[in-house]
């Protein structure tokens, strides 16, 4: 069920994108989080915006245009930027909500005391941006000998206030009910961030979640424009006089998923957000719905690699072969050597 978020209290009398769809109230409606808090129904998706000006550009006109969600993370760089643009608009705090993230690093504690660098990590995040979290995620279900404790972390985190509400991304089912069935957990997860679009269906996730009501954010759901000319968006699109990027939003919502369209051009996050003008039909939902190919638009560059499909549970050891690359750095590369294994991540 949608119900209205605090902040659309005031940005839809000043011009919030978008208007009203039975069933809809504008992008700012709740979406309802596993522990009874709401989140705006679309975010603004921020993975590989540029850190600095560019960050902070597309951010202070999100906020102009009536985003009150911006989901960002450690692992992005661009916290320190997002934090600013919020202070700077003069929109009250309590109004807008903000995602950040932490992935679970290769070595060093994070194999071996799992509770201390989550909490610390999330101290460092609060830090660049300057403010508490609204809902704070474990980025991946990397390093299964520590994801419990990875966990508790967090729920420490929300006890002193530094989070909201705290989830998790990339976690598939067996990861959630680790977490869920584990007595040495008290908090379930509030949202599971996962890329999703026609292409990459989870449905199992999605049902899974849905029993729980686990909030289900939807990462990449214009699948990085690699199938926007696809004929059958192409007619949905034609059908409703919108584009094929908001049909993609728009079936994200009807699926009861929270969005994070990204851009970093001002009227294309104008337009990711209005989408509450039309409603697509069951046939074309059903005709969307058939396109699942399995497209993993970000995980390219780790051979296609599954995030929610990594062990349940410790693998055996085994040696390593070529050079260790942090995530960090393979956000930004260009070319992946051959040598790089999932489990130089602890997977």
């Amino acid at each position: 069920a949608w119900s209205v978020h605090a902040s659309c209290k005031t940005t839809m009398s000043a011009g919030c994108v978008g208007g009203s769809f039975p069933g809809d109230m504008g992008i700012n409606s709740g979406r309802g989080l596993g522990d009874g808090r709401l989140i705006p129904a679309i975010g603004l998706g921020l993975y590989y915006t540029p850190p600095g000006a560019a960050t902070y550009d597309i951010v202070a006109e999100a906020l102009k245009l009536g985003y009150r969600h911006l989901d960002t993370a450690d692992f992005y760089e661009n916290e320190e930027d997002v934090g600013r643009a919020v202070r700077d608009s003069g929109i009250p705090r309590n109004e807008i909500h903000i995602t950040s993230k932490v992935w679970p690093g290769e070595d060093g504690e994070w194999l071996t005391d799992g509770y201390k660098v989550v909490l610390d990590a999330v101290g460092r995040s609060v830090g660049k941006l300057g403010t508490h979290a609204d809902l704070y995620l474990i980025h991946t279900p990397f390093n299964p000998s520590q994801r419990i404790n990875y966990w508790l972390g967090l729920e420490a985190a929300q006890k002193k206030g530094l989070a909201t509400s705290i989830g998790v991304s990339n976690f598939g089912v067996a990861h959630l009910q680790e977490l869920i069935n584990s007595d040495r957990t008290s908090v379930s997860p509030a949202a599971n961030e996962v890329e999703l679009h026609p292409f990459l269906r989870k449905d199992d996730i999605a049902e899974f979640c849905a029993e729980r009501g686990i909030a289900v954010i939807a990462y990449s759901p214009l699948a990085r424009a690699l199938r926007l000319d696809h004929p059958i968006l192409a007619a949905a699109a034609k059908a409703h006089g919108v584009s094929t990027a908001q049909v993609l939003v728009r079936w994200s919502m009807q699926h009861g998923y929270v969005p994070l369209p990204k851009s970093v051009r001002a009227e294309r996050i104008r337009m990711n957000a209005d989408v509450f003008k039309f409603e697509l039909t069951q046939d074309e939902m059903a005709a969307l719905d058939a396109l699942d190919e399995r497209l993993f638009t970000e995980w390219d560059e780790w051979g296609k690699l599954d995030p929610t499909k990594v062990p349940s549970r410790p693998a055996p050891a085994r040696r390593r072969r070529g050079r260790t690359v942090s995530p960090r750095a393979m956000s930004h590369a260009t070319a992946v050597p051959s040598t790089l294994y999932a489990s130089d991540f602890g997977v």
